[in-house]
């Protein structure tokens, strides 16, 4: 039984510790595409890999050309910079937050 508990509470604990990005930013201007998203899922370390656009239109994925972090009071910030794209249709990212994959929608 106590065995099965402590499963139950590492369970529990992983999910809460899972990344929650939420989009604050969309900018595409300067020659370059920027996008800030926070999260406050932030634990005892915060990488980030991988990270792709997609703009849907064009069927294409956009390697992140910068990718800048900082953490503030138990809350993450992350810029990510890309390539200048002309156009887009419900663009997402895609990237891995501590080695997990995830995805959310650029607010625009």
């Amino acid at each position: 039984m106590r065995k099965i508990l402590m499963i139950i509470l590492f369970a529990i604990a992983s999910l809460a510790a899972y990344a929650k990005p939420q989009c604050h930013n969309f900018n595409n201007t300067d020659n370059k595409v920027t996008i800030i998203f926070t999260d406050d899922k932030v634990g005892d370390r915060y990488s980030i890999s991988d990270v792709r656009l997609i703009p849907v239109c064009s069927g294409m994925e956009y390697k992140a050309t910068s990718v800048s972090v900082s953490i503030n009071n138990g809350m993450v910030t992350v810029r990510l910079t890309f390539p200048y794209i002309t156009k887009f249709s419900n663009p997402k990212v895609r990237m891995k937050i501590n080695g997990k994959k995830t995805s959310f929608k650029v607010c625009q």
